[in-house]
């Protein structure tokens, strides 16, 4: 009898420490906080995403440890938002190809000449414009979006000199997959291609394209100045970053660490929008002055009335109208 009751004992300790150890391992697991960059390691967005899982790790006293995969690692823009929708991972930094891919009738914020400087830009991320697209995608796909950076305005660059809409006839040039970036580039006479970001450098680098178009940051933290010669101040479009959240993760945390994280990000991002402040000035210098880039400045006015033909058409047929609208009393 004393040894059926020993083994018994013995059993229920085995038992115990095993679902322990099971217990304890899926409470490891469950302290991981993927992040999903689309952003270098290095460029601004990064540097707000680091301070994040620095805020998270001290906040929680380390029950929850923020993994940031920069570059694309976990996937482009729009595998990121897939993944965020159904909860394979956390958090995601993507920029506005969630919006043009997904809800193309409101991707009318990262169009050419669509915003002519910073102030309209923050108009319209921070107002009512700006919240519709983000409680749109909340509701239909589980995505929240907890903070906007400013990644600045995109430029031109090229190896032959564009000084004018009419040097643009002609020039094959990398677009991201947007429909209607092509529109107006075509329109301008240009001959656009959709490259993966990832194979960029190299179809430069080779010549199957001539030109590219980014944030001077992204020039930079990518490299492109080492195969590309001239800079082109076209300021066509002012990019945003957004740092997202999949709802399906958030809604099973507590109501504490919800607070936690969401006061975290907040933060992060206005970190982040510090270090872009005077992110195009800072970042231009570097090319040209470190990296012998020539900066051609361009009569953005002449750009801009000649991208108005197909904005006017873009917003007749293919734009909500109201939503355009709007962006335009910014």
């Amino acid at each position: 009898m004393k040894k059926a009751v020993y083994f018994a004992v013995v059993l229920v300790l085995v038992l115990t420490a095993a679902w322990a150890f099971a217990g304890g391992a899926a409470e490891e697991r469950a302290r991981i906080v993927n992040v999903a960059s689309t952003f270098p390691g290095g460029s601004p967005q990064d540097a707000g995403l680091d301070l994040f899982a620095e805020l998270i790790g001290e906040r929680s006293n380390g029950r929850f440890e923020v993994i940031v995969h920069t570059g694309g690692a976990m996937g482009s823009e729009r595998e990121t938002y897939e993944q965020l929708s159904d909860g394979s991972v956390e958090f995601g930094a993507v920029g506005s190809n969630d919006i043009s891919t997904f809800y193309p009738e409101y991707a009318v914020s990262e169009v050419p000449y669509i915003f002519t400087d910073i102030d309209q830009f923050w108009g319209y991320w921070n107002g009512p414009l700006g919240r519709e697209i983000h409680d749109l995608q909340e509701a239909n796909d589980n995505v929240r979006t907890l903070g906007v950076v400013l990644r600045g305005a995109r430029y031109l660059t090229a190896n032959r000199p564009i000084e004018s809409v009419e040097d643009v006839r002609g020039l094959s040039i990398r677009l991201p997959p947007v429909e209607y970036w092509f529109a107006v580039w075509e329109h301008w006479g240009a001959l656009p291609e959709s490259i993966d970001f990832a194979e960029v450098y190299l179809a430069l680098q080779t010549g199957t394209v001539e030109a590219q178009e980014n944030p001077p940051e992204t020039i930079v933290n990518y490299n492109f100045y080492e195969v590309q010669e001239y800079l082109i101040a076209t300021e066509h479009i002012f990019s945003a970053a957004r740092y997202q959240m999949s709802m399906d993760w958030f809604n099973r945390l507590s109501a504490d660490d919800q607070d936690m994280f969401v006061q975290a990000m907040e933060e992060a991002t206005a970190y982040a929008n510090e270090l872009t402040a005077d992110g195009d000035e800072q970042f231009v210098r570097e090319l040209v002055e470190e990296h012998g880039m020539t900066l051609i400045e361009v009569d953005q006015e002449e750009w801009a009335e000649a991208a108005r033909p197909v904005l006017e058409r873009l917003a007749a047929e293919e734009w909500d109208p109201d939503h355009y609208a709007g962006l335009l009393e910014l």
